[in-house]
């Protein structure tokens, strides 16, 4: 179980020290590189840790979210997830027992938001310690449907919710679908970055470099994902 005033710790298998509490950190990489896979481990290592964990996906269903999820965190608890689903494919309510709120298309910042806010709040009432971590997933996928300069402030919006509540966010996003000045733009909103490419090492599951945070390893470190 983690203490209220602990930063947020993380696998093993990650190189990674203990982020501090309140903080937002843009992930990185490529489509094949794995970026992805290590946003979603940076929330459900809170699986292991009492913590809550919410995503915002806005690619994939609740129920194929939650199957990503369980082939790194199998006995991933699903009373102490969330999923915002802006996807628009999804048919019928979960019956997975996640707590999910649907929004019907990725352009609804405003409605995301307010479900995110409402899901937070019920997460953080009932997780040891209101400790509870955020994955977005992606900011490509909405930058495909809003203007940089709205994207920029919902996701600002939320980093400012995860940082007043103590907890820690991880947003996803792949820097070659996109020109180098939008990526500055967004990288701005986070406190910190972590870069993630693909390695030649058959031992490893890809390279990540940690940049603007703290008391982290310093150039590019092979990780295994958990």
């Amino acid at each position: 179980m983690s203490d209220a005033s602990e930063p947020y710790r993380f696998a093993d298998e990650l190189p990674l020290n203990p982020i501090a509490l309140g903080t937002t950190v843009l992930v990185a990489g490529s489509a094949l590189s794995g970026a992805e896979d290590v946003t979603r481990a940076l929330v459900t290592e809170g699986n292991s840790r009492d913590e809550g964990m919410l995503f915002v996906s806005t690619n994939e269903t609740a129920e194929k979210l939650l199957a990503a999820c369980q082939r790194t965190t199998s006995s991933i608890d699903t009373a102490r997830l969330g999923i915002i689903d802006c996807s628009g494919q999804a048919i019928e309510p979960s019956d997975t027992g996640m707590r999910v709120k649907y929004v019907s298309t990725q352009r609804d910042l405003t409605g995301i938001g307010m479900k995110y806010s409402a899901l937070y709040q019920a997460l953080y009432a009932d997780t040891a310690d209101g400790r509870v971590r955020t994955g977005l997933l992606s900011l490509s996928s909405l930058l495909m449907y809003v203007d940089l300069r709205q994207l920029f402030q919902f996701a600002h919006t939320l980093s400012g919710r995860i940082s007043s509540a103590d907890g820690i966010g991880a947003f996803y996003i792949d820097p070659t679908a996109h020109d180098t000045a939008s990526v500055n733009t967004l990288t701005q909103l986070a406190d910190g970055r972590i870069d993630i490419r693909e390695t030649d090492d058959a031992d490893a599951d890809g390279e990540l470099r940690v940049r603007k945070l703290p008391d982290q390893p310093d150039g590019w470190q092979p990780f295994t994902l958990p």
